[in-house]
């Protein structure tokens, strides 16, 4: 257990006693020599570890290593890079890393960047049991695996990118190459003026997003895989 995995999943608050007990462990496997670190070890072979005695030497194992907890934020965005390198590696399933990290977003109180989780949680849910998705236009049920594996190698490249403010609310047209916000065209009798239409239907007229630049329909957005690969080439 790397201290960045315990660290991050504390801040997750899915961190057990064990998980700490282990960390302990490994650092004894690694030749570290301190008391409580030892102690901390040790608890991990009782069969019902009190919490609080684990919380206890886990802080004094800190003081002894001169360690200190990072901000959660930074918790959280170093055990999401460790997930997603562990997902590319092949060393953590790619359904079970991404359920994992579906949970930052509300961790992170829906920090933007773990939306792309959030949602690829929603659409993996829909592609089994509806057979399609909504944001992730290329994710189907026989490309589940390598769809994942390449949404946490572009997470990684996120993670390291200075995203723009507003970065999910933009498009990126696959037709005419365009990036930016996307325009709206009306497609219920568009000739009709919008009071006189709410006059008489008692709603709204449908529209659709295109395009701004060459009015292309559905240009792809920041919540889309491919939105994001077009951005980040664009960057290249």
């Amino acid at each position: 257990m790397k201290f960045e995995h315990l660290v991050g999943k504390r801040a997750l608050g899915s961190a057990h006693a064990g998980d700490y007990t282990t960390w302990a462990e490994s650092l004894l496997y690694e030749g570290v020599d301190a008391e409580n670190v030892a102690i901390l070890a040790s608890i991990g072979l009782e069969r019902d570890p009190d919490s609080e005695e684990v919380e206890l030497y886990f802080q004094k194992s800190l003081r002894d290593l001169g360690l200190s907890l990072p901000p959660d934020k930074d918790a959280l965005r170093g055990y999401a890079k460790a997930l997603c390198e562990q997902i590319v590696s092949g060393n953590l399933e790619p359904e079970v890393g991404a359920d994992i990290l579906a949970a930052f977003y509300s961790r992170s109180d829906y920090e933007p960047i773990y939306s792309i989780w959030d949602e690829l949680s929603e659409d993996l849910w829909m592609v089994h049991d509806q057979d399609g998705c909504i944001f992730n236009t290329g994710l189907t049920k026989d490309n589940t695996r390598e769809y994942i594996k390449r949404v946490a190698s572009q997470f990684i490249v996120l993670l390291e990118t200075d995203l723009p403010e507003g970065f999910f609310s933009l498009s990126a047209c696959p037709e005419c190459g365009y990036i930016g916000k996307s325009g709206l065209e009306v497609i219920d009798m568009p000739w009709m003026p919008e009071k006189l239409y709410r006059l008489i239907y008692k709603r709204g007229q449908s529209q659709r997003a295109i395009c701004p630049r060459c009015k292309r329909p559905f240009p792809n957005n920041m919540s889309d895989y491919e939105g994001r690969r077009q951005y980040l080439g664009r960057k290249c």
